[in-house]
């Protein structure tokens, strides 16, 4: 059994670090490609709606790994709060299925809304002041998982699996 809950450990550590992997891939390396790709390749000739678009596709599969993650997050933290009736990882945990839900369920369907529209849609101040709010959703994300991470990988309860 206690090689079953080492696994079990180790694959909820695995999905938490492969999806902050893949945030940081998309806003730290992605985004900032996506959208001045016009400077980088001589002759390109794309719109910010273009790259917006091109960048919420990165964004709608990553949210399909971020609900994942999120499924595993409530299930590994309610069964070691039932066992461990210890609250800051679940607390941690409920956080980060907060915002993931909030950017993939919230943010990124408005913003494929807003796209749908055309420049008229992305030119909005509502568009910016969402897109803005997405934004720091998104990191909020980032530091919700690495918190949630290092406590982890810090307190390794898994023993009350």
């Amino acid at each position: 059994m206690n090689v079953f809950k080492t696994y079990i450990f180790a694959l909820y550590m695995l999905f938490l670090g492969v999806s902050l992997g893949a945030l940081v891939a998309c806003g730290a390396f992605s985004a900032p490609a996506i959208f001045r790709a016009a400077s980088i390749v001589d002759n390109l000739n794309i719109s910010i709606l273009q790259s917006g678009i091109l960048m919420t596709s990165i964004f709608v599969k990553l949210n399909i790994l971020l609900n994942i993650t999120a499924i595993f997050i409530v299930a590994y933290e309610l069964i070691l709060f039932k066992n461990s009736k210890k609250i800051v990882g679940l607390l941690l945990g409920l956080l980060s299925v907060t915002l993931i839900c909030l950017f993939s369920l919230y943010y990124t369907p408005m913003i494929l809304e807003a796209q749908q529209l055309g420049e008229v849609g992305i030119t909005s101040e509502l568009f910016d002041s969402m897109h803005k709010q997405s934004v720091i959703v998104f990191k909020g994300i980032m530091a919700s998982l690495v918190i949630l991470f290092l406590y982890r990988a810090i307190k390794h309860d898994s023993k009350y699996i």
